[in-house]
């Protein structure tokens, strides 16, 4: 019985595939081809259509000569016989000229899908992955996500720990390996349907041990990515309230206006919330940091 597959929404590229490429998947996600499938080949005009290509060559230059011939008789109607001679070459070598360009351009590949088709193997789809191992990434990619756009990353606080260097190396370190869980798992299944005997069971249990204990360290490695995501939330949560904090004088001169004798111990409460925000910002970026640091890469 089929169940759905809770697989992550986007790619996910080695740290070395070009932004273009990346980008590509927004517009031309038809291009790309999952890692579990042949490397794509080099497609021109000639090797996708060869009769339509080769239909509209014969066309266009049907339609240059009968061009070249209706022009020829305008001419040698309405200009001197020198003009003519020379306006009909001219327009000969253009005609030579658009045809070549056009046969170059019928053997050339499309851009796009020559840069996609060069990065095979460097980027991982949805359809690469099992339930399993689509749901891990998919935390996996949740979490990176939430630490790259926090506000406190795009402020540089935590630059100490190099969030765009460490990160896309994680995120496509375990997106390897969960690829590699799922065309293990699958294999496993392939050996093991309609059989159970004590010599494939001697095989298939300690592979099946191997295979647990690795998808529990990734799991432990998806865990510290979800932990660092969550402090550098509490960080980011206590700069957007520290920022709230900005507004108090604000509030106190609105008292002031509206309230002549007001109650001093809101004024007071405003600069003892400030302190005690400042403690916790600088609390809550120190663990991220922290967090963060147990995710750098080996030197």
């Amino acid at each position: 019985m089929s169940t759905a597959v809770e697989v992550p929404m986007e790619p996910v590229f080695a740290p070395d595939v070009p932004a273009r490429v990346r980008r590509l998947y927004g517009t031309r996600p038809d291009l790309f081809v999952p890692a579990g499938r042949p490397k794509p080949k080099r497609e021109t005009s000639w090797s996708i259509a060869p009769g339509n290509t080769l239909g509209q060559l014969l066309v266009w230059l049907a339609v240059c000569v009968g061009g070249w011939i209706l022009a020829l008789i305008v001419m040698a109607a309405t200009l001197p016989a020198d003009v003519a001679a020379w306006s009909a070459v001219v327009l000969a070598g253009i005609a030579a000229v658009a045809t070549v360009g056009v046969l170059v351009r019928t053997g050339v590949e499309d851009r796009g899908h020559k840069a996609v088709r060069l990065e095979h193997g460097k980027y991982l789809l949805p359809e690469d992955f099992d339930e399993d191992a689509g749901r891990l990434l998919g935390r996996a990619q949740r979490a990176v996500k939430t630490v790259l756009e926090a506000t406190v990353t795009r402020r540089g606080l935590l630059d100490d720990v190099q969030n765009d260097l460490v990160l896309p190396e994680q995120l496509w370190d375990i997106a390897q390996v969960l690829r590699e869980h799922t065309v293990l798992r699958a294999r496993q299944r392939e050996v093991a349907r309609g059989m159970e005997t004590a010599e494939l069971e001697a095989v298939l249990g300690p592979q099946r041990r191997a295979l647990a204990l690795s998808v529990e360290a990734i799991k432990r490695k998806v865990d510290l990515l979800g932990r660092y995501a969550d402090r550098v939330r509490s960080a980011d949560a206590a700069l957007r309230a520290e920022a709230a904090l900005e507004d108090g004088d604000r509030y106190i001169e609105l008292l002031a206006r509206t309230e002549p004798a007001g109650d001093t111990s809101i004024v007071q409460g405003f600069a003892d919330e400030a302190t005690a925000l400042r403690d916790t910002l600088t609390r809550s970026i120190n663990a991220a940091r922290d967090a963060g640091r147990t995710l750098a890469l080996p030197e």
